[in-house]
């Protein structure tokens, strides 16, 4: 019974690093498939030929910049950004992308950082936090405070 006391005071701290783990495995996940795109895809040049406007769930629009570039067959397609890209209509960037699948499968490495660090950082101190106020309960319980 012990145990279930623990677990139920320290709620929040394993939510903490479930979160963390969850955030850090996305960041990670997302570094795995940019270096995939680097590695086997073709590197070409992008040119940012507009901005869209896309709504997000929560209701506030962001501009996120369209991209046109050529594959090696001279075929001419049109993709999206992130919206943290910050960018003006007729700048060029390098892009990566998957000769098989052009289309959905790129990578713009000058352009997309923020998924992959913000997501590692943030849940490395999710998770580092949340192992810290862990131990600390830990110590509390076994000292009978809890």
């Amino acid at each position: 019974m012990e145990i279930f006391t623990f677990i139920k005071e320290s709620f929040w701290d394993i939510f903490l690093i479930l979160m963390g783990v969850l955030a850090a495995l996305v960041g990670y996940n997302t570094f795995k498939k940019e270096k995939k795109l680097k590695e086997g895809g073709i590197k070409t040049t992008a040119l940012v030929v507009d901005f869209s406007d896309e709504e997000m769930s929560d209701g506030p629009t962001v501009k996120v910049p369209v991209f046109e570039f050529y594959d090696n067959l001279n075929n001419k397609f049109r993709v999206k950004g992130v919206s943290n890209s910050i960018c003006k209509i007729g700048e060029t960037t390098v892009i990566y992308y998957n000769p098989v699948n052009p289309k959905t499968e790129y990578y713009f490495p000058n352009k997309d950082f923020l998924v992959k660090y913000l997501f590692s950082c943030v849940g490395l101190f999710m998770l580092i936090a949340g192992l810290v106020c862990l131990y600390k309960d830990f110590i509390k319980f076994n000292s009978g405070s809890i």
